[in-house]
Parts: C-alpha cells; structure tokens; sequence
C-alpha cells in the first residue's frame, strides 16, 4: 500500500511540473523579457527611502521600458505557432499517451489560445498596453519613494532619452506617472542623446568584434549542445505530444511567447509555458545569462568601457549638486534605454560578479545555480538602475566619514557594490572608483580597427580573461 501512495505522489509531482494551469507556483524568471514584478515582489511597502542622519538631495536613474510587442523580425515565426498549434492539438485529440504530456488544463488552454492581431508590424516593438501602465506605475513608486526628489515641478528634471518611437512612449508613460499630465502640455526639459543611452548601436568595432562575433555566443553553444539540451529537447518534443524531436527554432519560438504572454499579463497563465518543465526553463534562462554575461558583462574587456558615458553622465550630475554651495536644478536626472543600457552599467560598477567566470559545463554546480549575474534580474522590462545622493551629519550615530553619501538601487532595491557598505558608498570612495572611469571615458577605439581583428583576437582575449578573473 505505502508503494503505491509513493508512486501516486511522484506521478501527481511530475504532473505538476508541467503544469501551468495548477494552483502551484511557476518558474517566473525568463532573461531581459522577464516581467519587473516577478523581480521585486518582496519589496516593503514603497515609504520614503529614509537614511538615517542623512536628506536626499539628487536622483539619477536609467530606467528601461516596459512589456513590448515582439519586435518585426520575430512576427513570421511567432505567428506560425498558430499552425503548430493545431497539429499539437491533433496529437492529443488522437490519444497521445506518451510521457512527459501536459496536463488536461493546460490542454484546454492551448486550443483556446488564439493570435492577437494587434501584434503585427504597424505595432513591432511598441509598448504593450501592460507596458506602458507599468512604467506609470513604476514613475509613481519612485514619487512614493523620493517625494522631495520627484516633485510637480517641472525645473526639478532633466529627461533623457533616444529619439525612436519606443523611448517616446516610456518616456510618455513615465512623466504621466509623475504629473498625471500628457508630458507635451509641461514642456518638459528633455535632451534627446541614442549615444548615452544606447552606446551598443553607435560603436562599430563591439559589434564587429564582440556584439555580432559567433565567439562571444561560445560558451551558450557549449551549454545547448550538451546530452541533457538534447534530452530537454526529446522532452518538450513528447509533452507537445511528438513522437520525434522537433527543430530547435520552433522550441525556441514556443519559450519566447512564453515568456512574452507572461510580460503582457501577469495575471494569466500562458499555454505555451506549458511545453516545459521548471528545469527547462532554468535552462533557457541560464542560456540568455551566458550570452548576455560575453557580450555585455563581465565575459569582455570592451564592454564596460561602452557605459563609461553612462557613468559620466552620472558623475557629472552629482558633482554639480556636491561642489556647489547652493541647491541645484534639475535634481533628478532620467534616462531611458534598452537592456544593453542597464547591463553594460552593472558590469562598468562592479555589480552582480561572481567569483568565477559562468561556462557552458558549470550549469549544475552550486555557485552557478546562485549566481549574481542574472539578466532577469539586470534587466527586466521596467528594470532600473539609480544613484541617489545623500547629504548628511557626518558627526552623527551612524559614523558617517563623509557629509555626502551615494547609494545605488537596482530595481528599486539596495545594489551590492565593492567599493559600498550595503549599496551606501562614501562620496571620495564612489570619486576614486567611478570618477576615474568618467575621467579617462573615451569611445575612439568605436571607429578604429581592432589591433587583432576577427575570431583568434576574440579567443586570445577569452583565455586571457579567464586567467585573470581564475587567477
């Protein structure tokens, strides 16, 4: 009897790993198209960012934008799941018993999913109707959060932003979540400025060299052609009810309406998420962490040298506020920008670093299951980075070495820095870290050739990189 109530509770654990429509929680983190409240739903109640001994004078924040559209050149394919739908429907309607399957509910959701024809290419790209409320609303958490910073008057800002359709919108979104006013009718102060808040588009030589290489995607091929991607792929292949493994590409589409219908709306379960397994889609994330980590972290020598205008950006903007003897305008500085943005950033201020390098072979070892790079994290749709500066009593209980104090947030949350104590950086700490880099910030080596050009100059830098991080 006691055999049997075991097998019972392993066939009743593995159903549910699969699936979507019962009450038990899902994996809810998929890589820079994870939804932002899946990534600080612990938060406190959104009261003022007190420190103690200390008053907030300035806020510089760079914020991407919210839920999107799937962008042109990811239409045709996503679309065709409309056709593979059927014929996984078929598969069951025809009594497919093979195992792993989907459970019966995740069944009735998957015949019922239909395409929405607004997402097509009038509309690639553009903020979600999800996305642009989550930008308001995301304005309005800061305001609860700095109401002496984020104020109704219009002086206190400067915006900046690039001059595409997108950034218009968040830009929108986020001002109507400040005033609860169309931003054209304040005359808002704004800089339009694509080469601070997207340095990935405009330096040709990273995209040569690192952003479109094949060698910087190495270690994500490594990991994806491993026995167990294969077996992955076996798997979701059968719970589609196939009895052969599918091509990769249209597994690969199935993740990203997943991942896209879970952005769109929090609130409901998105059927193609049931084509896989807890583990499989801790796999796909890992997947986007590794090539995120070569080409914009810590996987590469250029790139942080790409947000060095971001960091300048930021150093002059409280340097204003910190020489000057009288109070200073504007005092919260925006930016808006892409995932790149917000990667490269976290990277150039030593966030999120492990203590090794993530490798296509460590996938299952603890420190890579715990990791601190994470893209979901870095950059969700609405993830941001802020530093805010503080003016305190350096006499006071909480020894204080310097008058002003800096502290760094991602996502709204305390950022773990090196060179702070639990996000609070000492102001002549956070001058000799990042004034240095804002200091010697130069882009020349965007437009010149590269001293060893193509695959090998990659690979030498590679191995190089591993001895120093190893080592």
């Amino acid at each position: 009897m006691r055999w049997c109530l075991l097998l019972l509770a392993l066939a009743s654990a593995r159903g549910q790993d699969t699936c979507q429509s019962s009450p038990e929680p899902q994996y809810l983190l998929f890589g820079t198209k994870t939804a932002y409240n899946y990534v600080n739903r612990n938060l406190p109640n959104l009261n003022p960012q007190n420190i103690p001994g200390c008053q907030a004078k300035a806020i510089w924040l760079l914020n991407r934008h919210g839920a999107t559209n799937p962008e042109a050149d990811e239409l045709p394919q996503l679309q065709h799941l409309t056709a593979f739908r059927d014929n996984v429907v078929k598969n069951y309607n025809n009594g497919y018993d093979k195992e792993p399957r989907m459970c019966l509910g995740d069944q009735s959701l998957l015949a019922r999913w239909g395409w929405i024809p607004r997402q097509n290419l009038t509309f690639a790209g553009d903020l979600t109707t999800n996305g642009y409320m989550g930008t308001q609303e995301l304005a309005q958490s800061w305001v609860s959060r700095y109401p002496s910073l984020l104020t109704d008057n219009k002086h206190d800002y400067l915006f900046k932003f690039a001059k595409d359709k997108r950034s218009l919108e968040s830009f929108h979104a986020f001002t109507a979540g400040l005033f609860r006013s169309r931003p054209e009718d304040l005359e808002l102060p704004q800089v339009n400025d694509e080469t601070l808040v997207m340095p990935d588009k405009f330096c040709p030589t990273w995209s040569r060299d690192i952003g479109d290489s094949n060698e910087t995607l190495r270690q994500r091929d490594i990991f994806e052609s491993k026995h167990e991607w294969e077996d992955m792929v076996a798997n979701i292949s059968s719970r589609l009810g196939f009895t052969y493994n599918i091509d990769r590409s249209i597994i690969k589409d199935i993740y990203q309406m997943c991942r896209y219908n879970k952005a769109w709306d929090i609130t409901q379960i998105s059927p193609w998420c049931s084509a896989f397994s807890r583990e499989d889609l801790r796999r796909f994330e890992y997947s986007e962490d590794l090539e995120t980590f070569y080409k914009y972290g810590y996987g590469s020598e250029t790139s942080p040298k790409l947000a060095c205008p971001l960091i300048k950006d930021m150093m002059d903007f409280f340097h204003k506020h910190v020489d000057a003897n009288v109070p200073q305008q504007p005092v919260s500085q925006i930016l808006f920008g892409e995932a790149p943005a917000l990667l490269l950033l976290t990277g150039a201020l030593g966030g999120r670093r492990d203590d090794a390098p993530l490798t296509g072979d460590n996938f299952h070892t603890v420190p890579t299951q715990n990791r601190k790079w994470s893209s979901s994290v870095a950059s969700p749709f609405n993830g941001n980075l802020a530093a805010v500066l503080y003016k305190c009593n350096p006499n006071g209980n909480f020894g204080y070495k310097d008058r002003h104090q800096i502290l760094f947030l991602q996502n709204e949350q305390t950022m773990d820095l090196p060179f702070c104590k639990v996000g609070l950086c000492e102001w002549p700490d956070v001058k000799v870290r990042l004034g240095e880099i804002a200091d010697k910030c130069n882009l020349d080596f965007c437009n010149g050739a590269a001293s060893i050009s193509g695959v090998v100059g990659l690979s030498l830098g590679l191995v190089a990189f591993f001895v120093r991080y190893l080592f």
